[in-house]
């Protein structure tokens, strides 16, 4: 299985930027091999698409880093920083176990589920800046969830709270919820498909 139905998101890519050799070693399933020296050459001609989703990843997190920074400073909008390979492919394995349990489907909720149960707990936007500025849903809090600081900030809502996340198709939120689950929240849903789910449901949003 790949990274890609891993997360449950067919626009994330996975970038390994060591060398070659240590990639050839052992790397995360599904993973590209970029090494951080013909990085910001070959990014560009590999990856048009600057919207894209960009998981990156090394040997420490150093090197996936520097990576990110170079992506950004290209223009991409969003890519979060993995940290060690090693790391991420045991978050991969571990989500696709809890995919398997049949739990990670109960915290997908329909709109219509969303709309409901949401009202009974903590609502949290965590696109971008520029995607929550073309309208939220009204109540939610705003918490970017490739800011570095996105677990200090939801541990700061109380992991024993009901929280009810978003995001613009269901990736980033599905991949939230491993996460949360993983630093011992208990009660973590997701809108199934993202606020196009919700605007396609014909339901209001907001502006700041």
């Amino acid at each position: 299985m790949t990274i890609n139905e891993a997360i449950n998101h067919p626009n994330a890519t996975i970038i390994d930027v060591r060398s070659p050799g240590e990639f050839a070693s052992g790397h995360a399933n599904g993973a590209v091999n970029i090494p951080l020296d013909q990085f910001a050459a070959q990014v560009p001609k590999k990856f048009k698409d600057k919207n894209q989703e960009f998981v990156l990843c090394c040997a420490s997190g150093n090197r996936s880093g520097m990576a990110k920074s170079i992506m950004e400073q290209k223009g991409y909008t969003h890519v979060l920083n993995g940290g060690p390979w090693t790391r991420l492919r045991a978050w991969i394995v571990g989500l696709l176990v809890f995919a398997s349990s049949g739990i990670l489907s109960a915290q997908n909720l329909d709109v219509a589920s969303f709309e409901r149960e949401s009202k009974k707990g903590i609502l949290v936007d965590i696109r971008t800046p520029g995607e929550v500025a073309e309208g939220m849903i009204a109540g939610a809090k705003h918490i970017d969830f490739y800011d570095a600081a996105f677990m200090t900030k939801m541990s700061a809502l109380g992991k024993d709270k009901p929280i009810y996340m978003y995001c613009r198709s269901g990736g980033r939120s599905g991949q939230a919820i491993a996460k949360l689950k993983a630093a011992g929240f208990t009660k973590v849903y997701h809108l199934e498909g993202g606020i196009g789910a919700w605007t396609s449901a014909r339901k209001s949003v907001v502006k700041k």
